[in-house]
């Protein structure tokens, strides 16, 4: 394994694993690195994994890439790192952290049930059993919940187990994108790392070091709401070409000229909460354009010409009642509520303040 090969940490993350690193021996038991999607939690998270498992860390501050401890981790056969995330999730993504989570699968479920997209009781406590064990190889034990956010109520409750009485040698680190959705319980008896969108200069330095135009990095990273690993996942799956689509929906929908549910399903094969997101974001330049609040920061600033012709049809009183009824289905988002549903009310809503 070569360096690197090693888990990356941002340029943005660089401080936070620093002080990570110096603390080493002062760690909590318990981190909770908590903030918006796309900003590098888990590969920190991965990052910090390593850094504990490994035997010698290279000028005592990064993991060395060479000793036993590493080659395991790089393997994803590493027995003192145990990942939990659900179902839906380890199944979908191809990564090294989703290798590991592969021994964590909900046991109590029927075999034609769709994958969970929650992380059940059953995954906590077989959690539970292995963390009672020594430490194999290492001088420590990980246990990594990604995302913390998606534990349902009974997981939650037995967790308590592990931060109440933590195994001797064990670290336990959740990573959420909503950490309001954790239970208090759960949130103080961590340690809690926040992670805010980076400064703009360091965010389109680094998008731009993927290939991309300093015109569409700019643009991507308004529609990401600032978090770069978000902004190019819009680029990957050309997100561009699919935002003119979302936009010819809402101008339609508002003038009574497209169907509230075939929109709907639209949106969610192209993913609800990636639509939700660009909706709220288009909403607020709605907002800013229809109080000419001045040539403030746009998320999308292209189509500032259609955004002015569309704010003469709406209230402003609408459009502000309509960004809570936006903010409320993305908080929905993850739970039971059905994502098709979900859309359909939204768009539905938003046709009504034609």
């Amino acid at each position: 394994m070569t360096t690197q090969e090693l888990p990356e940490v941002h340029p943005w993350n660089a401080s936070k694993a620093a002080a990570l690193a110096r603390d080493r021996k002062r760690l909590p038991h318990a981190l909770l690195l908590a903030g918006p999607a796309g900003l590098g939690k888990n590969a920190l998270a991965a990052w910090l994994a390593q850094f504990l498992l490994c035997v010698q860390p290279a000028a005592g501050d990064k993991p060395c890439g060479h000793c036993q401890g590493c080659r395991l981790f790089a393997a994803g056969s590493h027995p003192d790192l145990h990942v939990v995330q659900p179902e839906a999730i380890y199944k979908s993504t191809d990564t090294l952290i989703a290798r590991y989570a592969l021994r964590y699968p909900p046991t109590d479920k029927n075999k034609d049930s769709k994958d969970s997209s929650v992380i059940r009781i059953d995954q906590i406590r077989s959690l539970i059993e292995n963390a009672q064990t020594r430490p194999q190889i290492a001088a420590c034990k990980l246990m990594l919940l990604s995302p913390a956010d998606t534990l349902n109520v009974n997981a939650a409750n037995s967790l308590l187990k592990l931060l109440e009485e933590p195994p001797p040698d064990s670290y336990l680190i959740l990573v959420a994108d909503r950490p309001a959705r954790l239970p208090a319980t759960i949130r103080s008896r961590c340690t809690r790392v926040d992670f805010n969108a980076p400064a703009k200069d360091t965010a389109l330095a680094w998008l731009r070091s993927r290939d991309l135009s300093e015109s569409d990095a700019r643009l991507l990273l308004g529609l990401a709401g600032g978090a770069p690993l978000a902004a190019q996942l819009l680029a990957e799956s050309d997100f561009l070409a699919q935002r003119a689509a979302l936009l010819e929906d809402v101008e339609r929908l508002v003038g009574g000229q497209a169907d509230p549910l075939a929109c709907a399903a639209r949106w969610k094969s192209l993913g609800a909460e990636r639509c939700l997101l660009w909706l709220q974001g288009w909403l607020s330049d709605l907002i800013r354009t229809t109080m000419r609040t001045g040539p403030g920061q746009l998320h999308n600033p292209d189509v500032q010409t259609r955004l002015q012709a569309l704010e003469k049809r709406l209230d402003l009183r609408q459009l502000f009642r309509y960004a809570d009824v936006v903010a409320q289905g993305r908080a929905l988002l993850g739970g039971p509520l059905d994502e098709q549903l979900l859309l359909e009310d939204t768009l539905i809503r938003w046709m009504e303040l034609r």
